[in-house]
């Protein structure tokens, strides 16, 4: 048996707001083993980042752990002094956390957050710090190490903050890593390499890993044990093998039947009815009852379910474990794919530019440009989606902020409704802003926190549509409210008393209260867990059947790219590279960094048969772009004239372009 690290026994921790307390974690007891990876997955507000938090006791002060131990090396951390969990926390046991931006100081360049990191246990001199710091940006995959040293958190991508945070957790090579959606924000190139450098720390320092996540390819790839989360209760644990080929509790089953792919396009996703319940609640019986197929009355008959035994290492919180396989599952509902498509939705770009000058000196001169779109052209047709996908800081949100005129256009066209609008002054687009919205990446810094619901989805109406009286604006917004599968009573309340999954909803709420025909979407899903995601998108669908709506879904997520696109863009460092159905791309992709996207991407299902391709992490800076085939740099199959010649976009097929000098124009 491996040596254990960190034992958690019968932990308990509680919010102590309002009338009844919340039990955010109720009892959960599980051991990570020295070298071991541990995966800890279920929906949000579950209780699965609180967990963390409790062991390394950085909970606010309205929480209290009330029972339990966190034995760490044989010492119980919830009963030693703080000065001494200090020599703890961000030493020996880090953490990277889930969002970022909150997380990284906004005034602080990212070269001084990561150095204090390392100071924190260890005085060394300037040089030698810096000189780490560097090393530690590099390994995290960021181009440009000594340039982005200097480079505050808004300056970067929402993929490079995150790696700016996991390079402060390694910064002091930790036994144990806490990683809460360490690759949320991740595109699948950049993940792939995340998660082969934590493989190689673990390997080299023997670290073990605690990784909390949603994604079932990750813990599928990275993962030695997994541990299901359901209201603040473990249940199910199980070896990595054990859980994809016989996940047993039917929780666990729904979570993989509400992964999108291509064989469900035709399908509605499966979700789970209703939500986590109450953590308030005092509970008797299964907690999963309300939304269990399987349920019966002796699942509520005792006052807490107990642990059966699959196997020997295998265990679920389940009365009906051994029943489960022989109830017959309902089929998938079907979509209506009939779309009443409105005609003047079809957007056309063309030869789309927008630089930024990037400026110097005293006198602020501009020395040069980053070129973020590099002349992007393509056609988005109504009533149909198109997928723009690409690694961060390839120019994907920088395009769609730019259609909706969020960014100012350096040159090209934008053609709807017969007008490039790309040329029109604020006061002439204006009429326009009700045709085109975007829904932005994180839906909780794009809502105003100290505005009320109500408030937030009447702004839009009421600047757009003045005429409205009050009774007209909140009829609408309640009726927004039922379309996104929300109360009306919602709109009393506040941004951060929802969680993720809602959030979402009031952000796809707010777009269409404009009744846009045309809606950015930018990574729209990708902080959800699988069934909250599977909610969304199947909300996302059936809004589009119902109004002809055009996305441009911008996405790193090509599970999701194969349930929701008709059409994809492959974008790299401001340039498209190949376009197509989303049969050609990710069926036949042609251009080698295509074909490096879909390898990259980790899968629970092996009977894929493929190896994971990792590219290498040499990104160059759109601000310094090769010459030639911006890939050239990073390509497999590269030949003398990449790095010379631009390469034009050749037709594959009618539906199938691709811009890459393997391939000659008939």
């Amino acid at each position: 048996m491996p040596e254990v690290l960190l034992s958690v026994q019968s932990l308990k921790t509680q919010f102590n707001t309002g009338e009844k307390p919340i039990k955010a974690v109720d009892g959960i007891s599980f051991d990570i083993a020295k070298g071991e990876t541990f995966a800890l997955v279920g929906e949000s507000g579950c209780g699965k980042s609180v967990s963390a938090l409790s062991v390394l006791r950085l909970l606010p002060s309205n929480a209290q752990i009330t029972a339990g131990k966190v034995l760490y090396g044989g010492v119980d951390l919830l009963r030693m002094a703080e000065r001494d969990m200090r020599d703890i926390r961000g030493a020996r046991i880090s953490m990277i956390f889930q969002d970022p931006m909150t997380s990284l100081n906004p005034v602080m360049a990212i070269g001084e957050q990561i150095a204090e990191a390392v100071l924190s246990y260890k005085v060394q001199s300037p040089h030698l710090v810096k000189k780490k710091v560097i090393q530690l940006i590099k390994q995290v995959g960021i181009p440009d190490a000594e340039e982005h040293y200097e480079s505050y958190p808004h300056q970067l991508s929402g993929g490079m903050r995150q790696r700016v945070m996991i390079a402060m957790a390694l910064a002091n090579e930790p036994d144990l890593l806490i990683a809460d959606e360490p690759t949320t924000a991740l595109d699948v190139t950049i993940q792939a390499q995340i998660l082969e450098l934590l493989k190689d720390l673990q390997r080299e320092l023997g670290m073990s890993l605690w990784i909390i996540t949603h994604d079932l390819g990750i813990v599928a790839d990275i993962a030695d044990k997994v541990a299901v989360m359901y209201a603040g209760q473990l249940v199910e644990i199980a070896p990595r093998d054990e859980f994809f080929g016989h996940p047993a509790h039917p929780y666990s089953q729904r979570l993989f039947a509400a992964v999108p792919n291509m064989a469900k396009r035709n399908e509605v996703l499966e979700t789970l009815p209703g939500g986590v319940p109450q953590l308030s609640e005092i509970f008797s019986g299964c907690r999963f009852y309300e939304r269990c197929a399987y349920k019966e009355e002796a699942c509520l008959e005792m006052s807490e379910i107990q642990w059966q035994t699959v196997s020997q290492q295998h265990e679920v919180r389940c009365v009906n474990v051994n029943k489960l396989t022989t109830i017959e599952k309902s089929e998938p509902e079907p979509v209506n794919l009939q779309v009443t498509a409105k005609q003047k939705s079809t957007l056309r770009v063309k030869d789309l530019e927008v630089y930024f000058p990037i400026k110097k000196g005293l006198l602020k001169r501009t020395v040069g440009q980053v070129k973020a779109v590099d002349g992007v052209s393509f056609e988005l047709h109504a009533g149909t989606t198109m997928a723009l996908v690409g690694e961060s800081g390839c120019g994907k949100t920088t395009l769609g902020k730019a259609l909706v005129r969020l960014l100012p256009v350096t040159s090209g066209e934008v053609e709807y409704e017969g007008r490039d609008i790309a040329k029109l002054t604020e006061q002439e687009f204006r009429p326009y802003r009700e045709q085109l919205q975007i829904i932005f990446q994180d839906p909780f810094s794009s809502m105003n926190p100290r505005m009320i619901v109500g408030d937030i989805l009447e702004e839009g109406l009421r600047a757009l549509n003045p005429r409205l009286d009050d009774k007209a604006v909140a009829e609408r917004c309640d009726a927004l409210l039922g379309k996104v599968g929300l109360s009306a009573d919602v709109r009393l309340r506040y941004p951060h008393e929802f969680s993720g999954g809602q959030r979402q909803r009031l952000c796809v709420a707010r777009a269409l209260a404009v009744s846009p025909s045309v809606i950015v979407c930018d990574e729209p899903t990708s902080a959800l867990d699988v069934s909250v995601q599977a909610q969304v998108l199947n909300l996302l669908k059936s809004l589009q059947q119902e109004h002809g709506l055009s996305y441009l879904f911008i996405t790193h997520d090509l599970s999701v790219v194969s349930y929701l696109a008709d059409t994809v863009a492959v974008m790299y460092l401001g340039r498209i590279i190949e376009t197509g159905t989303v049969e050609d791309i990710l069926s036949h992709p042609a251009h080698p960094y295509t074909k490096a996207l879909i390898d990259a991407v980790p899968s629970w299902d092996e009977t894929s048969g493929k190896e994971v391709i990792k590219l290498p992490d040499n990104m160059p800076s759109p601000s310094n772009p090769p010459t030639g085939c911006h890939f050239h740099t990073r390509c497999a199959e590269v030949m003398s004239q990449c790095s010379q010649v631009k390469p034009d976009s050749i037709a594959l097929s009618k539906s199938h372009q691709v811009a890459c000098l393997l391939f000659k124009s008939e």
